[in-house]
């Protein structure tokens, strides 16, 4: 936007930049001298500093890059600044340029259109079309966090301090308050944060860990790398771990009866048995957001004297009535992977627990069991968080209860849509949960032929998980087959997972059922 214009600050496009929520504006920080010169020859100090903190507070600062000093550069004419305003642009793919001089922005694949433009466009419903939904939008949350990210990363690489420090100590501290639990370990990935706690809860060989069955793999890939057995457990209607299943499972142990249907098959109970594991821990998972039956899985967990380890990969800020997921059990692992509802940089994770002495255990394992340097106590590893993804994620946190409550807006109006759609059943809340919609999942018969129909116009889906992981290569040696697992396998072929993230636009939504809709209707 060109706001060296002192007409850009008054009338009805500032306005539209004050109170839109639908668009992201960003300036140049070559145009910001620019902007300040000019004002200066027009207004008081006062009014001068009073529009800068306007922009500061309103707009999302595009860094002067050497990229983009360079691809400036290279189409570098009578007027560098333009080049590089355009170059900027390109560089965060802008919708458009707002300038008052369209005629200077002709050289650029991002159109230029005036102010009056805009608003006309806005007026028309122009830019209420939509003929595209992504999956997931990273790019959407630039216009919150970009500037402060910026800033850290550059601190970061100015004081040379990659790994740990200040700044995954922030997180921690912050993440820990925000998940209303005593401690917080950033490690450096959800799949690390799970092997922790089992490692620091001592599960070792022969040993067993129940894991549900419709999960992401990391949760048994954890179980399997301390060298234990996981022990699967079949889904219920919410997707988590079957509470019914799993009380009878225990009863059939006791009894001597092996897993029974949908646990486990009796001749692989048998076989399982040669190595007399003893189940020592359970993993609940919170899957797609929404927490597992705590209640009745803690109760069994402390009826039959086992370790809980919470999986909250997908579950940040999620509550099993009055306290948040992870406060439960032992541990609570979480994972930053970008796509999550509180994503970094690249792969991150963390722990949260109550206990002090668990605590400064799994810091230990964190750091190849170091109590001090070269000092080592137990055998551990290098889990360790990166500074960069501290900064990131201390930043992000800030907007982490908004974008929970934009997650749950965006489920709510889908729900409020498809659930009149015959052939398409929509999430179930469990009575007790508050589910944070990292996925929005919903089941259709004809799965494949919707989600190729969504794909043709311009929806991207995905499916979580297509493979129970009973059906995995990986898990062939356990001597599963087809039908151990019944409802897992139901859920395998008839879920779909629909675009999800709190930028989600409520016309991408009603485009979205639109076109189920449609489809339903053409079979």
């Amino acid at each position: 936007m060109d706001l060296a214009d002192p007409n850009a600050y008054n009338g009805e496009l500032t306005d539209i930049v004050n109170n839109s929520s639908d668009f992201s504006f960003w300036i140049s920080a070559a145009s910001i001298l620019c902007i300040h010169n000019r004002f200066s020859e027009l207004y008081n100090s006062d009014k001068t500093r009073e529009y800068l903190n306007y922009i500061q507070e309103k707009f999302s600062v595009i860094p002067m890059r050497h990229s983009i000093f360079t691809q400036a550069l290279e189409k570098y004419n009578s007027d560098f600044e333009i080049q590089v305003q355009i170059a900027s642009a390109e560089a965060f793919n802008m919708g458009c340029i707002i300038t008052h001089n369209i005629d200077r922005f002709n050289n650029t694949s991002i159109p230029a259109v005036t102010p009056l433009l805009f608003l006309e466009k806005i007026k028309s419903g122009y830019f209420d079309t939509v003929t595209e939904v992504p999956f997931l939008d990273l790019k959407a949350q630039h216009h919150q966090t970009y500037s402060e990210i910026d800033q850290r990363i550059t601190d970061i690489i100015s004081n040379t301090g990659f790994i740990l420090g200040k700044h995954v100590d922030e997180f921690e501290e912050r993440f820990a308050k925000l998940q209303e639990a005593k401690y917080c370990i950033g490690v450096s990935s959800g799949t690390d944060a799970l092997h922790i706690a089992l490692l620091t809860l001592g599960i070792g060989p022969k040993d067993a860990v129940i894991v549900p069955v419709n999960t992401f793999i990391a949760t048994a890939e954890a179980v399997s790398l301390c060298g234990a057995v996981p022990v699967f457990v079949d889904c219920d209607d919410h997707f988590n771990i079957d509470v019914k299943k799993l009380r009878e499972f225990f009863r059939q142990r006791a009894e001597g009866m092996g897993h029974g249907a949908g646990l486990r098959r009796q001749e692989t109970e048998d076989r399982i048995q040669e190595n007399n594991p003893t189940v020592k821990a359970i993993i609940p998972v919170h899957l797609y957001g929404q927490s597992a039956n705590m209640d009745e899985i803690m109760a069994l967990a402390e009826e039959y004297n086992l370790r809980v380890i919470e999986d909250c990969c997908q579950a940040h800020l999620a509550r099993w009535k009055d306290k948040r997921v992870g406060n439960f059990g032992a541990f609570g692992a979480f994972s930053f992977y970008p796509g999550k509802n509180l994503g970094a940089y690249g792969e991150a994770g963390a722990l949260i627990t109550n206990d002090e002495q668990l605590f400064l255990k799994a810091g230990m394992i964190r750091q190849h069991g170091e109590i001090e340097r070269y000092t080592h106590k137990v055998i551990g590893h290098n889990y360790r968080m990166e500074a960069i993804q501290g900064a990131v994620l201390s930043t992000k946190l800030k907007y982490l209860t908004e974008w929970t409550r934009k997650r749950k807006k965006n489920a709510q109006l889908y729900t409020e849509i498809l659930s009149k759609v015959q052939g398409i059943q929509t999430p179930r809340e469990l009575d007790g949960t508050d589910c944070v919609y990292h996925l929005y999942v919903i089941r259709t018969d004809d799965r494949q032929g919707l989600q190729q129909y969504l794909q043709e116009n311009g929806i991207a889906t995905g499916l979580h998980y297509p493979i129970p992981l009973h059906l995995q290569a990986a898990y062939k040696d356990l001597g599963y087959t087809h039908g151990d697992f019944p409802e897992a396998e139901k859920a395998a072929g008839n879920i779909l997972s629909l675009p999800m993230y709190p930028e989600l636009t409520q016309n991408q939504i009603r485009y979205v059922c639109e076109k189920i809709k449609e489809f339903i209707g053409k079979r």
